[in-house]
């Protein structure tokens, strides 16, 4: 069967593979070239351990790093906690280490990554970057260092599913958390940006659908390569989003991934600690975000049956607040058109990059990822309401 885009036909049937992020371009056709060309094994705290010396002794940093363990968490990367010793006056200083397997639900970039943790430092609580192996050069795959954040994603007497599925915070804690969610996500829309901050990225132009284009170029790209089967309703989909792309005035930075299981909170101060997994960040239209923290898999229902925003808020008071704090005023149907590629690109991760990693054995959690191929039944349901333009 055809995989390619169904509205793209004859000469410019490839075309729309090149029209994206040309670091994100780079990654697929990187990704797609060692496809099938080998298994992944997980490292050993032995085997980091090295690595890590290496690193940091070409970083200039002389103390060894001890105590290093695997983390938990990571669906997609790799994650382990070590320490190095402090100074006279100070106790050992603790870091969190991000590696990437050959494959996972998602494929990005470290560099990228470090980049834009450095560009909102201070502007939102990050965690600080202290190391990079862009490329891989010590670690064996890239991976990115970064001083340990204390705080909770959840609360300590909760239960979640996987990736931050199924957390409830409560009342008390929501009532502290939601003005400091908006806040923050309107404060990542305000960071100025450039090739000299962020040299990885690229940004669409104001006023064309380049911002919506590259999305769908990207996720269908992803797709298209990763394919384990037909899917009826992506086609669908796909066909549905290109005849509809949104002109974006003015391009914003991203988070990408904003959403519960994705900040940290201490549980004393009810304060945000860290806002994590900026790696989907990326130049866009402000909409994308909205959309993506409005997505129900990531929220749960009021007592009324209303879905909430992160468990926080109903979703008009998430996009009221949004446009209190900053004067924009959101348009419902380029909403409605992100909300529609947040579920398009949900699925395409849960149905075909993460089962095609776990069935081809190049990423540490294979489990996990075939697991997560079941989500897909929900954000399928979502999916076809929300092209059938109902309210979900």
């Amino acid at each position: 069967m055809d995989n390619s885009p169904i509205l793209i036909r004859g000469a410019d049937e490839d075309r729309w593979r090149e029209e994206l992020e040309p670091r994100l371009k780079y990654l697929l056709d990187a990704k797609l070239a060692r496809q099938g060309k080998g298994r992944y094994t997980p490292r050993t705290s032995e085997q980091m351990s090295a690595g890590l010396a290496a690193l940091l002794l070409a970083k200039g940093e002389t103390r060894a790093p001890r105590n290093v363990r695997r983390m938990g968490g990571g669906a997609s990367k790799e994650q382990f906690v070590f320490e190095l010793d402090g100074d006279a006056t100070g106790g050992a200083e603790k870091f969190v280490l991000r590696m990437d397997p050959l494959e996972g639900i998602i494929e990005t970039c470290r560099k990228r990554e470090s980049q834009v943790l450095r560009a909102v430092h201070g502007v939102v609580p990050v965690p600080h970057v202290a190391f990079v192996d862009g490329d891989g050069a010590y670690m064996g795959q890239p991976a990115m260092v970064t001083r340990f954040v204390g705080g909770v994603t959840k609360p300590s007497a909760g239960g979640t599913g996987p990736s931050g599925v199924g957390i409830i915070l409560g009342d008390r804690i929501s009532e502290a958390l939601a003005p400091q969610y908006v806040e923050n996500l309107a404060a990542v829309h305000r960071v100025a940006f450039s090739p000299e901050t962020l040299p990885d990225y690229a940004a669409p132009r104001p006023g064309t659908t380049d911002a919506a284009l590259w999305q769908i170029n990207y996720w269908s790209r992803v797709r298209t390569d990763d394919f384990i089967d037909a899917s009826p309703l992506l086609a669908l989909t796909e066909t549905w989003l290109r005849a509809r792309l949104p002109v974006c005035e003015n391009p914003v930075l991203l988070h990408g991934d904003y959403r519960l299981g994705n900040f940290m909170f201490d549980e004393s101060t009810l304060k945000m600690t860290a806002i994590l997994d900026w790696e989907l960040s990326h130049i866009g239209d402000v909409h994308e975000d909205l959309a993506y923290s409005l997505e129900p898999l990531f929220g749960n229902r009021d007592a009324q049956g209303r879905p909430l925003v992160a468990t926080m808020m109903t979703g008009d008071e998430f996009l009221r607040r949004y446009e209190q704090i900053t004067g924009f005023c959101v348009n419902r149907e380029t909403l409605h058109w992100y909300r529609v590629l947040t579920s398009y690109k949900l699925i395409v991760m849960n149905v075909t990059s993460s089962p095609r990693a776990a069935r081809d054995g190049t990423n540490h959690q294979n489990a996990l990822l075939g697991y997560l191929a079941a989500c897909a039944v929900g954000m399928s349901e979502t999916l076809c309401r929300l092209l059938a333009g109902e309210e979900v």
